[in-house]
């Protein structure tokens, strides 16, 4: 998490945070105001961590920032920020890895981007842990439909069509899943 994007408008601030970055042996490899954000110039930055300035004004900066962290993903640092609890929450709701409403040292960055990053990469395993649950119940959900059109239309006990099931899907080298949506589908299809 060497590699720095910085958005501020406010050029002494930006080029203060620059020099400290490099001071803590950080790349900085972009400083954008806000009105060069887009996906394009965010991607083309190549950055692992994005420091924003919070107090970007006629912005809507959450919805920038959410881009950022979710589309990008990215974790998202934010200096300068409302200390108000709305918008803290709105802040995590937006995928803000680190939120300082408060005035920094040169020295408290390498501690606020590790801890971003840390913050960051937990909260995207959780999210890939619930993406493969929610996908593993789906594909639950359709074993389970083709099971009973197998029961129904063929008359096999549970065990049985699960096992026929299977059977056709190592044998075809797909998954269980695979081949209970092509059950599910070639129902559909003859009703």
């Amino acid at each position: 998490m060497k590699r720095i994007l910085i958005i501020d408008d406010v050029r002494d601030r930006a080029a203060w945070l620059k020099a400290s970055l490099e001071l803590a042996d950080y790349d900085v490899v972009g400083v954008l105001m806000w009105e060069q954000v887009d996906e394009h110039s965010i991607q083309a930055a190549l950055a692992d961590v994005i420091i924003v300035d919070a107090n970007a004004p006629g912005r809507d900066t959450l919805e920038q920032i959410s881009l950022m962290s979710k589309t990008l993903e990215k974790p998202v640092v934010v200096l300068g920020a409302h200390k108000d609890q709305h918008s803290i929450q709105q802040a995590m709701r937006a995928g803000v890895s680190a939120y300082v409403a408060h005035t920094i040292q040169g020295e408290d960055l390498s501690g606020i981007i590790q801890v971003a990053a840390a913050r960051f990469a937990e909260h995207k395993r959780l999210r890939d842990e619930l993406k493969e649950a929610k996908g593993q119940l789906v594909e639950r959900k359709l074993v389970d439909q083709a099971k009973s059109i197998l029961m129904a239309d063929y008359g096999y006990a549970e065990p049985e069509a699960y096992k026929r099931m299977r059977s056709m899907a190592m044998s075809k080298g797909k998954r269980i899943a695979e081949i209970a949506e092509a059950i599910i589908l070639a129902k559909e299809l003859s009703a």
